[in-house]
């Protein structure tokens, strides 16, 4: 799954290269969504899916359906929620992972978006917060060019990420119980 998906172009590019992996795409706004939605219908790709859900809100049937879940540059509210470890955003996004499953996030921010610095250190100190929603991380360090390349982030590309502003990987795992 695919948290703030925007035009869904890595679950796209998932179901396109995994075609035994269903691949789910969720994002707050229709406009942004349906462009995937409709290339992944002329593509026929029948592994993939599209919702149009705020993480706030999401339906009991995706309740520990992911064997991973992915963010990949969030802004806004769950931008927000991520970098301050808010329960309203965390919360549901370990609702989607099976025990075990890894959560996977890129990052940026800083002042200009009205948060403080998206660091690896910022990462770490969150990490009791995350914890709390049975989150463990295991990973926190600046993002590659290769991982920021991989996301297929449109929004990536307009931050201009590698550039003028450097992204965060952060890698959770859920409990396995």
């Amino acid at each position: 799954m695919d948290v703030g998906a925007g035009d869904g172009g890595y679950v796209l590019h998932r179901a396109r290269t995994e075609p035994t992996t269903f691949a789910i795409a969720i994002d707050a706004s229709a406009d942004v969504l349906a462009a995937g939605a409709w290339r992944a219908k002329r593509s026929r790709l029948g592994n993939a899916a599209f919702l149009v859900d705020g993480v706030e809100r999401l339906p009991p049937e995706l309740l520990c359906l992911a064997d991973e879940v992915t963010v990949h540059f969030p802004w806004g509210s769950l931008l927000r929620g991520l970098v301050e470890g808010a329960t309203a955003v965390i919360g549901p996004i370990a609702f989607l992972m099976k025990p075990g499953a890894e959560l996977r996030v890129l990052m940026s921010a800083n002042e200009r978006d009205g948060l403080c610095e998206v660091t690896p250190s910022l990462v770490v100190s969150n990490r009791v917060v995350y914890a709390e929603h049975g989150l463990h991380l295991i990973e926190a360090g600046w993002a590659s060019a290769r991982m920021v390349a991989e996301s297929r982030s449109a929004w990536a590309k307009r931050l201009a990420l590698g550039r003028t502003r450097r992204a965060v990987i952060a890698r959770y795992r859920r409990d396995a119980t």
